[in-house]
């Protein structure tokens, strides 16, 4: 059932992440991460993908908050997909094995995966005043901590960024490396890292959506608090938003959801859970109509969590991360995958185990 009314991103509804009012008044109840990137003096902001996936298309919850804001918004893909195979995306960036692309609505991309093109054709037709639209794209297995921190000050430069935001579908960014399941652990890790090494942004943020949504992955949803937990007392986490059904942000990705489905094959398992929960999908026993062709009845657990906005620092995020560490200085893909495994068996009995949560009758009986 559609819960949202088409209408202009441009002009959103009173419920969008941060009201106008909100911004004037400085509200003691705006979560810090909606603060921060409301500042008046950051001008530009780079939403990334953290590790993979569809964690750039998230981002795009934030897309209209951030235009109404008046800021200018550059979109980076740290993708799975395959830069070389979007046909006539202008090459921006070739070191190391490491390639990235400026791609647009004009180019032609893969029929099973080509987000990148297709998000430029939803925001062309959303914005058409702004048109066309770019999205820069760049495989994330290909990239090291040195080689991604490069192609980040590149776009800093090109762009005068002054905040960068990292979105992750999921929670395995907020993996320290001694759980027991970590989900996609690499890629997430070398993001964190790289953006933790830039200086002079006036914000480095990172958002993680669809918490609990990484159990299919193996992560466990007690880790995944317990990192919050972990974060909050660091002093790194930036509060939390709530997703609406109708609000500005959440019509907005769903919108652009649908929009590249109707032009690709491929269906995020990390997106339709998104999109479902802020839906009101709950528990484990029947499966949402975007997710029937990926998963099957219990493989996913529901709940309102996945519908939320986690912001934490970067930096904090990073310093937390033994796997930040392990690769930090890793030359080749490779030699990150090595540094892992060597610095989990390093742990050897802290290495955790399956982390649950208590049952309820368990604590009932605790009276």
């Amino acid at each position: 059932m559609r819960l949202c009314r088409r209408s202009n991103p441009a002009n959103p509804p009173a419920v969008a992440l941060l009201t106008k009012g909100d911004s004037e008044s400085g509200s003691l109840l705006l979560p810090t991460f909606v603060a921060r990137l409301a500042d008046p003096s950051i001008r530009t902001v780079m939403l990334c993908g953290c590790g993979g996936g569809f964690d750039f298309v998230h981002s795009l919850i934030l897309y209209p908050e951030l235009r109404r804001l008046g800021k200018t918004v550059v979109i980076g893909s740290y993708s799975f997909g395959n830069p070389e195979k979007i046909a006539g995306a202008v090459p921006v960036f070739d070191q190391d094995g490491a390639t990235a692309k400026r791609v647009t609505a004009a180019n032609t991309a893969d029929a099973h995966y080509g987000p990148e093109v297709h998000v430029c054709s939803y925001l062309d037709h959303v914005y058409p005043a702004a048109a066309p639209h770019f999205v820069y794209a760049y495989y994330a297995r290909a990239f090291t901590v040195p080689t991604l921190a490069r192609l980040y000050h590149q776009f800093i430069d090109a762009h005068a960024v002054d905040a960068i935001v990292l979105v992750d579908g999921g929670s395995d960014s907020l993996m320290a490396g001694d759980e027991e399941g970590l989900g996609d652990p690499i890629e997430d890790a070398v993001s964190v890292a790289a953006v933790a090494s830039l200086r002079g942004l006036r914000a480095k943020v990172l958002i993680a959506v669809g918490l609990g949504t990484d159990r299919f992955n193996q992560v466990s949803d007690a880790a995944s608090l317990r990192a919050v937990a972990d974060l909050t007392r660091a002093g790194g986490f930036l509060g939390a938003v709530s997703l609406e059904p109708s609000a500005a942000g959440s019509c907005f990705y769903r919108d652009c959801l649908e929009h590249i489905y109707q032009r690709q094959g491929f269906r995020s398992v990390l997106a339709g859970t998104i999109a479902s929960a802020i839906q009101g999908w709950f528990g484990r026993d029947a499966v949402p109509p975007v997710l029937e062709q990926r998963v099957r009845p219990g493989e996913l657990f529901f709940w309102p969590l996945m519908a939320v906005l986690w912001g934490f620092d970067v930096e904090t995020v990073a310093t937390r991360s033994l796997i930040a560490g392990w690769i930090r200085e890793c030359r080749t893909v490779p030699e990150c995958y090595a540094a892992l495994y060597k610095g989990r068996g390093s742990l050897g009995a802290g290495l955790r185990g399956v982390e649950d949560f208590p049952r309820h009758e368990e604590m009932r009986g605790r009276r």
